[in-house]
């Protein structure tokens, strides 16, 4: 009888002590998530222009608390317009836009950037 509370008591520590490595290893994981996330580049989309004119670039950002408020997706067209108004609407090629995102334990960062050449007129 004493025998069998021994491996009774022993199966039971054994159970603790798993637990608490699990629990030890879970908060590594995310303290490194954490401290390897703070600063990511995303690129989205990426095009070469051959034989560019003038460069023209417009961005947006926002911070974002607790992730409630991201950029909205028509930020990009917004941008695109932006861009097209600073060609004097005469044409636009080779435009990118790209996401930069940092995240912070509060929420994150974004900054949404849209480049791109004016097409030079034809003589």
């Amino acid at each position: 009888m004493l025998q069998d509370l021994r491996i009774v008591g022993d199966r039971v520590g054994q159970d603790e002590r798993e637990k608490e490595m699990n629990n030890r290893l879970r908060a590594t994981v995310l303290f490194l998530l954490l401290a390897t996330a703070g600063c990511i580049s995303i690129p989205i989309a990426a095009n070469v222009a051959t034989e560019p004119g003038r460069h023209v670039t417009a961005e947006a950002s926002q911070f974002s608390i607790f992730w409630l408020d991201p950029l909205p997706p028509e930020t990009a067209s917004e941008l695109v317009d932006d861009l097209l108004e600073q060609c004097g609407g005469v044409g636009l090629t080779g435009v990118t836009v790209s996401i930069q995102t940092a995240w912070a334990v509060v929420g994150q960062q974004e900054k949404m950037v849209a480049s791109g050449y004016c097409v030079e007129p034809g003589p």
